[in-house]
Parts: structure tokens; sequence; C-alpha cells
């Protein structure tokens, strides 16, 4: 609290850290899913396709299968190290679960009733990539969870998550449209769990949630014999 000389009084906030509005995390990934549906006409997917694929001439890589797990790789690393982050290491894992659980969900509704085949014609579950939107989760949970204590530890998971991206087309087994809903969506669903938090507080392993007191007290009368059992939770 600080007074001016006029005896009128201002609450000082300069201490209160801002918390994001969810418009604020949502403005990126939905601009990756405008952008998707936009480059969705054949001409522009194929053309696209053939661009990024020409100068590799055929080059396969298993890689992509991998790197999409580097960023939580990177965060537990991190935790064993001991550098500082917004949530503990349980958080962290509960919240992971929960992004990457509601977003393989809506990947594979998506992937289902849309049908679009894939750029090798192997598949029909081709839009979006399952690959990027795995990978665009680890890397936002990262950024999440180190972006006010360590900005470059922060940003690094966007290195694997958007190679990862790249080389679903590089390999012919998506199109850019697919890798870039893909990215939207799974940076999209670990906003919005990061921004409401859900079951911050529950958390088994606690020793509080495992403490019980335990207790009995014998009752001895003329015709009985029995007692009292007590539970402290």
């Amino acid at each position: 609290m600080t007074c001016g000389t006029r005896s009128t009084c201002q609450k000082d906030t300069s201490g209160i850290k801002h918390r994001p509005h969810f418009i604020e995390r949502a403005w990126a990934p939905a601009t990756l899913g405008i952008l998707s549906v936009t480059l969705m006409t054949d001409s522009s997917k194929y053309g696209l396709q053939t661009l990024i694929q020409q100068p590799f001439n055929g080059f396969k890589t298993d890689v992509d299968d991998y790197l999409q797990y580097a960023p939580i790789a990177i965060m537990y690393a991190a935790d064993l190290f001991h550098v500082k982050s917004k949530n503990t290491p349980w958080n962290q894992t509960k919240f992971l679960a929960m992004s990457e659980l509601g977003t393989t969900i809506l990947v594979q509704i998506l992937k289902y009733s849309l049908r679009i085949e894939r750029p090798d014609h192997s598949k029909f579950n081709s839009y979006p990539s399952g690959h990027t939107s795995q990978a665009f989760v680890a890397s936002q949970v990262l950024l999440n969870e180190y972006r006010e204590t360590n900005k470059l530890l922060a940003y690094s998971g966007f290195l694997f998550s958007i190679t990862t991206g790249t080389l679903r087309i590089v390999n012919n087994r998506h199109w850019v449209p697919d890798v870039l809903l893909g990215a939207g969506i799974g940076m999209l669903v670990t906003n919005l769990i990061y921004h409401y938090e859900p079951l911050k507080a529950w958390n088994p392993f606690s020793k509080k949630n495992r403490k019980i007191e335990t207790g009995f007290y014998p009752s001895l009368g003329e015709d009985y014999i029995g007692g009292y059992l007590t539970l402290k939770f």
C-alpha cells in the first residue's frame, strides 16, 4: 500500500504476477487451425507437399517416432537437477497426462470422422497429425512449466516438436495442413488444462493424505464388554 501527500492510498500491485487470460494462450493455436483449414484445398496441399519433399529426394527416417517425446525427457531431466518450475513433478505428470488424453481423443475423432487420405495413400486417417499433436503437447507443457524461470529451457521443446512435424511431411506421411492442425490442437488442449488446472490439489501420495490416526477405547459394563474405535483423517 502506498500513500501520497493528499492522504490517498493506492494498492501496490507491482509484486503480483499477471495470470494470462486464456485468449492470450489461444491465439497461436487458433491461428494454426485457421491456416490449416485454408490450406486444405488440393492445389495448396499438393503444391506444398511437392515443394517440401523435392529437396530430400525420397529421404525416409523413423526418428520422428521418438523425437516427439524429447520435451518430456527434458522436463523430467530438469526435475532431477532441481530446476525451478511452476509445478511439482506430480502436477507436471498429472497435467501432461490430461493434456495427452484430451488431445488424443480429439485427434482420433477428427481422423476417423473426416477420413482424409494420407499422401502416401496408405490409410484414410491423415488429418490431423497424431505425432505432431503429441509433440506439441510435450513442448507446450515444457513451456508452461519453465516460461517464468528458464526461458531457454522453456522454448527448447519447440525445436523437437517443429522438427517432428516437418519430418512427418518429409516422410510423406502427412500433408502440411495435417501438421498445422495437430500442432494447434496439442497447444490448445494443453493450455486449457494449464489455465483451469483441474485436480491440482489432488495428490494421493502426499503425507497429509496418507496420515490416518486410529484409537480404541475399551468399555466395560455389568452385562457387556465393548469399546469405541476412532479414525482420524
